[in-house]
């Protein structure tokens, strides 16, 4: 029947690998706890200098990396700070600025989409402004140009503690949406870019769990070390993670049109 006969990989090898290739730095080495959009950025510079700058190298920045613009300008005084050009792998967002941002919209009658609230999270930034502020912060409007879709968009959710509650897990994955368009949440693609949930990585008592739709059994199976155990359709995933206090923490989505 469905989820029978799922492959088990011991990532003990992995672990050891990745400890040997970032001795240096002192990252994720055996036995050691590490935030896991961190170590996915290790991996990720790592196989960017294994595989060469150039060529292959490239492939990493391909299918996980966004090459970023930001621009930022006074609300009071127009005032424009100098471009930042940044390549990133990941969207960061506090789930408590997505609640936040979804009750002001309510409260001035709108109901965005997912695509709007990731964009209005970080549409205004507080700074002081060299030309009017005085020293003081003032309100920045923010854009983000994003020069070219990656095939994997990977969002970050930064919690602000390790035990959310229930009732937190639950507000999220209303918010988490199954498909978006990331031509509404970055300016700069030619037109609609459309992506589609396929894993996410959670947080629970000092460990870390993967739950990632598989397609040759067409359903979430969840990954825990050498425990492969299917899950259901994405309400049970959402069920599972409330009851477990599961926390989605670094969420990936595959390009597919």
């Amino acid at each position: 029947g469905k989820g029978r006969n799922l492959f088990v990989v011991d990532p003990t090898q992995c672990r050891k690998a990745l400890g040997t290739v970032l001795a240096d730095c002192g990252r994720l080495q055996m036995n050691e706890m590490a935030d896991a959009a961190e170590a996915l950025h290790d991996v990720f510079e790592a196989l960017k200098e294994c595989l060469g700058a150039g060529g292959q190298g490239s492939l990493v920045e391909r299918c996980f990396g966004l090459n970023v613009v930001e621009r930022r300008e006074c609300a009071a005084c127009g005032y424009g700070m100098p471009e930042q050009n940044h390549l990133a792998f990941f969207h960061y967002v506090p789930p408590a600025r997505l609640l936040e941002v979804q009750q002001e919209a309510a409260e001035a009658g709108d109901r965005p989409s997912p695509e709007d609230l990731l964009l209005r999270a970080y549409a205004i930034d507080s700074r002081p402004c060299s030309r009017c502020g005085g020293g003081k912060d003032m309100p920045f409007r923010c854009s983000s140009i994003l020069s070219q879709a990656p095939s994997v968009f990977s969002l970050v959710s930064v919690w602000t503690n390790a035990e959310a509650t229930a009732e937190e897990i639950e507000v999220l994955f209303r918010q988490i949406p199954l498909t978006l368009d990331l031509s509404l949440v970055y300016s700069g693609l030619p037109g609609p870019c459309y992506y589609r949930i396929r894993c996410i990585i959670c947080f629970y008592g000092q460990h870390y769990v993967t739950i990632a739709f598989n397609p040759r059994v067409k359903q979430w199976v969840q990954y825990d070390d050498t425990s492969v155990k299917p899950v259901g359709d994405w309400t049970a995933v959402a069920n599972k993670c409330r009851a477990g206090r599961f926390q989605p923490h670094v969420l990936f989505f595959e390009k597919y049109a």
